[in-house]
């Protein structure tokens, strides 16, 4: 299986267009993977902003652990994971398949298509 983790926070500026994309259920779709959204831990994020930013639907972990088991330095940080059936990757680390940080949601959407297409090739 393959996850888009999506390193994002509530407070991050540059952010933002990601969180208007992300909790876009049509927009997210068109992604053609499954995404969750890691924030950091709820000592620095607030939880109920989390929760507005997301909206329904869109799957959203807080963990400043995961952050640094994925070697994560900065919001707006996307990484592509495989991993099996079942297993969660934003609890127990897959195999990272692209790393970037994308400008805009559409650069995030070519980097993606790319990082999809080397997967199945």
């Amino acid at each position: 299986m393959l996850t888009l983790l999506a390193f994002l926070t509530t407070s991050c500026p540059p952010c933002r267009p990601f969180w208007d994309m992300l909790s876009d259920p049509a927009a997210r779709a068109s992604l053609e993977v499954a995404v969750t959204v890691v924030a950091p831990s709820s000592s620095t994020e607030d939880q109920e902003r989390l929760r507005r930013l997301a909206g329904p639907g869109l799957r959203a972990h807080m963990s400043s652990q995961t952050w640094f088991a994925y070697g994560v330095l900065q919001a707006g940080t996307f990484v592509l994971v495989r991993h099996a059936a079942g297993e969660r990757p934003w609890q127990q680390p897959g195999e990272v398949l692209g790393v970037a940080s994308p400008a805009t949601p559409a650069e995030l959407s070519e980097v993606l298509k790319r990082w999809l297409a080397q997967s199945s090739g």
